[in-house]
């Protein structure tokens, strides 16, 4: 299935970009990937349809040029990455003529974001900044093991208020950003709920209903609790596709771990499974998004911890739209897996609902049109904000 809405001959502009999408990498791969059908547009960010609004949009990512740069750049580069959020400065000054023309920055990563706020607190760059937060505001946590980690957190804090705008990705980041963050003057904080493209996450067609023989976990992020998962499952056949090492207890026949599926394969893996399961351990901070929201897509009841991060508790409901479980607690998980298993048509009206939900709420069509009204609003003259605190 193409996807026509994808642009290709101007989504790596040249050096004239009112609007500039920052990513890590791997974007220039994809965008043909997707325009071919090959692969889901969600991680754009929303740039097809920003582009859409303001036709000079483009995107600048890490990747193989400027090697001898990047070279010198990699220790520093490496040792930020040790404290969870690694600063790609080799990609900024690569891509400083490009930057320097630019209205507006959307930074889809806390790690591409923080360098361009250092630069709006110094003063340095003019473009207002829209920052796509994706765990800014759990790094008093995540710095805790250095010694000077109480420093280095107020001091990236003090770059906040230089954003334009901080996007959280569902409710719960949103809290947490505003309970967190909130030592500091804060920009305008808004929740655009994360969408994902419900045209290559489907459900199977024709014959092939995918109430298969397995359950499928998806991800690899570090608040994954696989630990809980693989306590629970039992003998129920099991499916992981992670990189994340699993406990010795997952080292079973009916456990079969993937680390790398391509997209079709791993929509296919969606398709064909029973249910699907997103064990995360409780943080105030969404997590397993992504893999739910696709697995939703596919028209798979998903059973999810019920954690203090959770992105939209209005419309994730027990029982209606997904199942709930308490975070960390083994018997509850069980217990869910066993009710799915043997009630298929209760997974199969949960995925159904999951389905309608998702086409309705969060689509990343739907994402993308929120963030372009965002960017256009601060389409105004660039200005300097200069030192704020």
């Amino acid at each position: 299935m193409n996807n026509p809405g994808i642009p290709l001959a101007h989504s790596d502009t040249g050096p004239c970009a009112e609007a500039l999408f920052v990513y890590r990498g791997g974007r220039k791969e994809l965008v043909p990937q997707i325009a071919g059908g090959e692969a889901p547009d969600e991680f754009l960010y929303g740039f097809p349809q920003v582009q859409a609004a303001i036709p000079s949009a483009g995107f600048i990512e890490s990747d193989g040029s400027g090697m001898l740069l990047r070279r010198i750049m990699k220790p520093f580069e490496l040792l930020t990455a040790r404290f969870g959020f690694g600063l790609f400065v080799s990609s900024f000054l690569l891509n400083w003529e490009k930057i320097q023309s630019a209205r507006v920055m959307v930074a889809t990563t806390d790690s591409t974001g923080i360098p361009l706020l250092l630069l709006k607190r110094a003063g340095i760059l003019s473009a207002k900044v829209v920052l796509i937060s994706q765990g800014l505001h759990s790094l008093e946590d995540d710095l805790a093991h250095l010694p000077w980690a109480t420093w280095l957190t107020e001091s990236l804090y003090r770059c906040l208020p230089h954003a334009a705008a901080l996007v959280a990705l569902g409710d719960g980041d949103e809290v947490a950003i505003r309970t967190n963050c909130s030592r500091v003057r804060l920009p305008e904080v808004i929740t655009i709920q994360f969408g994902i493209d419900e045209n290559f996450w489907r459900p199977a067609a024709g014959a092939d209903t995918g109430d298969g023989g397995f359950v499928v976990s998806v991800g690899s992020d570090r608040l994954r609790d696989y630990p809980t998962l693989v306590a629970a499952i039992g003998e129920t056949p099991l499916k992981l596709v992670t990189r994340l090492d699993l406990p010795p207890e997952a080292a079973r026949p009916t456990i079969e771990k993937v680390s790398k599926l391509s997209w079709p394969e791993l929509r296919s893996l969606y398709q064909q499974s029973r249910f699907v399961v997103t064990p995360v351990k409780d943080q105030p901070r969404d997590s397993g998004h992504s893999a739910t929201l696709q697995a939703m897509a596919c028209g798979k009841a998903v059973i999810l911890s019920d954690t203090a991060g959770m992105w939209d508790r209005e419309n994730m409901k027990h029982g209606e739209t997904c199942w709930l479980v308490e975070p960390g607690n083994k018997a509850a998980m069980r217990d869910a897996i066993a009710h799915l298993w043997s009630h298929p048509e209760e997974a199969a009206r949960i995925g159904a609902n999951a389905r309608r939900l998702l086409v309705e709420k969060y689509t990343s069509a739907g994402f993308g049109t929120h963030l372009a009204q965002v960017v256009q609003k601060h389409m105004g003259s660039p200005t300097t904000q200069g030192r704020l605190l």
